[in-house]
């Protein structure tokens, strides 16, 4: 928090910001993989038709429900 209550991000005499995200991602078998950013782990895979087996949603999923988001 700023001095004046203000969120840090929300600071409006900022001029610019820097943004790192730092990610790993991992094969666990098959089309299924594991990922971690920030502390949270997500699986994906892929439905059976392409050769997953339909155990997480698949990163396409995630792609457009983050565009939602």
């Amino acid at each position: 928090m700023t001095d004046h209550g203000t969120p840090v991000g929300l600071d409006p005499t900022i001029a610019g910001r820097e943004i790192v995200v730092e990610a790993t991602a991992e094969t666990l078998e098959r089309m299924r993989k594991q990922g971690t950013v920030r502390g949270f782990t997500v699986m994906c895979d892929e439905g059976a038709h392409v050769g997953g087996d339909n155990t997480a949603p698949s990163p396409l999923a995630y792609f457009n429900i983050a565009i939602g988001f």
